[in-house]
This record gives C-alpha cells, structure tokens and sequence, in this order.
C-alpha cells in the first residue's frame, strides 16, 4: 500500500487538534464554494497549519477530499450508535435514515458534490479509503435497520442494494435529473425490497444467478 492509502494516525492531542482543523476548514470551503476552491496553500492558511504539515496529513486534495467524507461517515456513525432508530420495521427505520442523510446533503449541495465526485473517481491508490466509507456507511444503516434486533441473511445481502438505488438517486439529483421528491420516492421504493420475505428472495436470486452445484448433470 501507498502513503495515501490511509488516514494519517495522529499520536498526540496537539496533532489531533491540528488534523481536526484542517478536517473543519476543508468542509467549510467545500460547504461555501465547492470542490474547486480547495487550494492546499490556502487551506492551510485556514487551518493554521504550515504547508509541509498539511501534506504530511493529506499528501493530495484528492487523499484530503476521501478523508472528509470518511470523518462524516464516522461521525454518522457515533450520532447513530446513541440513538434508538425511530420506525417499527427495517423497511421504515432505513427509509427515514436515509432520507433524512439526504435532508443533510441538500443543505451543503456542494459539499455533497465534491465528496460523491471524489468517491466515484478515487484512484486505485485511494480505495482503502474508499472501502473503509462504504463499509461506515454500511455499518450505519445495518445497524439502523436492526433497531436493536437481527436482520436476516437476505435482509443484509438486500441493504447493497437499497443503497445502491439511493446513491444513484442522489447522484441524479445533483446532475439536475431528479428533483428532492424524485429522491425521496426512490428512497421509499428501495427500501420495500427490505419487506420480501427470504422465499421470494431465494426464489430470485436462483432465477437470475443459478447455483451452478443445483444445475451441474441436468
């Protein structure tokens, strides 16, 4: 692995102190102007850190950008580890989650912007920090979809795809194609995939992707 396949481990208070500043100067230029105003020597003005420890933290804008949109995901996660999700089935707790993370992205659209441009673009030198969002947010709505019980096998394999069909909808959503409600709809359409029962999800998965140990000799 390379130097920007993670975030920097940070090993003393006054360290972390300047890594959190650099984190809330970078979000507050995306929040206001976007991916573009993003200059490393003027955040690092920002941040009051010098240049050379900005790099040594985010050796590019790009490393800089995955690692913003990894700190929110974790700080999803803290919000909602301490929460009880509100809604009395899967299909409800995760459809109010997910629409209220998308009440979030519309008030900071460019910030939204810029960190699902630097997800869906990242380099290969970047995906573990690309892995390790996607599998923060993951955690997030599993465990919002549990409410504090268990989901089944087939409910875990068909959270992939409700968030699938999410992201795509808010990505159309900041190309100008689908409009909040679009979104929303998209949302609530998802997430009743989460009310199937194991059968019928059985049923499909043999139809379009066939055991090959159940076919072998026919």
């Amino acid at each position: 692995m390379s130097q920007e396949d993670l975030p920097t481990v940070v090993e003393t208070p006054a360290r972390q102190a300047r890594y959190d500043r650099v984190i809330a100067a970078a979000i507050e230029i995306l929040s206001e102007e976007g991916q573009e105003a993003v200059q490393m020597k003027d955040l690092a003005q920002r941040a009051e850190v010098s240049l050379s420890t900005l790099y040594r933290y985010f050796p590019s804008r790009d490393h800089l950008l995955l690692v913003v949109a990894l700190s929110k995901c974790q700080a999803a996660a803290r919000q909602v580890s301490a929460e009880v999700p509100p809604g009395d089935t899967p299909r409800e707790r995760v459809a109010a989650y997910l629409k209220r993370e998308f009440l979030a992205q519309q008030r900071s659209q460019r910030l939204t912007a810029a960190l699902a441009a630097a997800l869906a673009g990242g380099r290969r030198s970047h995906s573990a920090i690309i892995e390790a969002v996607e599998h923060t947010h993951m955690q997030v709505v599993r465990h919002v979809a549990a409410g504090g019980g268990r989901l089944s096998e087939q409910q875990e394999k068909l959270l992939t795809v409700v968030l699938d069909i999410s992201g795509m909808a808010t990505r159309r959503w900041l190309a100008g194609l689908y409009s909040v409600t679009d979104v929303e709809a998209q949302i609530e359409i998802g997430c009743r995939l989460l009310e199937l029962s194991d059968d019928v999800i059985d049923a499909e998965l043999e139809r379009v992707a066939p055991d090959p140990a159940l076919t072998r000799g026919r």
